[in-house]
């Protein structure tokens, strides 16, 4: 049996969203453990070097995209319901705008801010034919990756989800498999090629941080090594929407037969504000038990990442058959709307 247009649209995206927050934990524990650094084992140094191949940027560049085909979607909707859609989009934004200043209290390698700020650009987009909106964001997208602009990335990203929103190609998954099938085997095809040669391209030392107060200098040669190791950060950079891509599009083929058994994802990806930030609050809180002259290596830092993203993809499925909504997708929608919306399930 056919799933409606509809429920598969949502389906895909909750469970793309979802597979895209796995990811985050990964790279912000990073900047949130300012003790994670090579153990001096090869196995950290090849943690270190898959995580700038296939998640640096990569999860990143996914839920900017979803932002805006959410942007898309919320105001398409909106537009059905009241006859201010835009006045509920901007109220959107300034609750994401101050929900981003309290969560860089404590990531100050968040997102929101820039989501919020950057949302407001694209609304200035919304009324622009399609044509154009596609062509700024695949030209955003390379020119930003090739000159390592990951900053600036998520505007033309989310120019590019709201093309797809205005092209509807989200609405006709299931009548485009073909075409979603050919996209994954060509992204396949095209991501191995690419982690082959970024693997033998990445320095064999790895990159060895400086942390302040830790009794060790780094060596002239270890400096050069990071330096050769950055240069291939940005180099990674460069490729990281043709990952984006790929997972996106495994993503979309797998829905319609093993929804049922990415379900948790759904769900998981259904809280995603709630986990993100949940994510820093737990990575942050954990970070009190870590003795300050520990050095945690790579290995240690991922097993406690699966861990946290583990417990989180439980908790969002248990939550979600008792209430609506994550706890913080509850209050945006109700500041969204300033009405008291239930969040308890009848």
């Amino acid at each position: 049996m056919k799933p409606t247009m509809t429920t598969h649209r949502i389906n895909v995206l909750d469970l793309i969203r979802g597979f895209a927050l796995i990811g985050l934990p990964f790279v912000n524990v990073l900047a949130l453990w300012d003790s994670v650094n090579l153990s001096g084992t090869q196995g950290d140094i090849w943690i270190q070097r898959f995580l700038y191949i296939f998640v640096e940027g990569r999860f990143y560049a996914i839920f900017s995209f979803l932002f805006g085909l959410g942007f898309w979607i919320f105001l398409s909707r909106a537009q059905g319901k009241t006859n201010h859609p835009y006045v509920l989009f901007i109220r959107r934004m300034l609750i994401l705008f101050v929900a981003g200043i309290l969560h860089h209290l404590i990531n100050p390698g968040e997102v929101l801010l820039f989501y919020a700020i950057f949302g407001m650009i694209v609304l200035l987009f919304y009324k622009a034919p399609k044509q154009i909106n596609l062509i700024l964001g695949i030209a955003g997208i390379i020119v930003g990756s090739f000159i390592g602009a990951k900053t600036l990335l998520p505007l033309p990203l989310m120019m590019l989800g709201l093309a797809f929103g205005q092209y509807r190609v989200f609405e006709t998954l299931w009548e485009n498999k073909k075409k979603w099938l050919g996209v994954a085997i060509f992204s396949f095809i095209a991501t191995s090629v690419i982690t082959v040669f970024l693997w033998q391209k990445a320095p064999d030392a790895g990159l060895l941080s400086y942390m302040e107060g830790f009794d060790y200098d780094i060596t002239e040669t270890q400096a050069e090594a990071n330096r050769a190791f950055y240069d291939f950060i940005d180099l990674s950079m460069v490729f990281a929407p043709v990952f984006s891509i790929f997972y996106i599009s495994i993503l979309v083929l797998l829905e319609p037969v093993a929804g049922k058994w990415l379900s948790p994802l759904h769900s998981f990806g259904r809280m995603a504000l709630t986990n993100y930030i949940g994510q820093s609050v737990i990575l942050v809180s954990l970070l009190a038990f870590i003795p300050a002259d520990t050095i945690v290596s790579y290995k240690s830092a991922t097993i406690v990442c699966l861990i946290v993203v583990g417990v989180q993809i439980i908790v969002s499925s248990l939550w979600l058959k008792f209430f609506n909504y994550g706890p913080l997708e509850w209050l945006w929608r109700c500041g969204t709307y300033g009405d008291w919306v239930p969040i308890r399930r009848k």
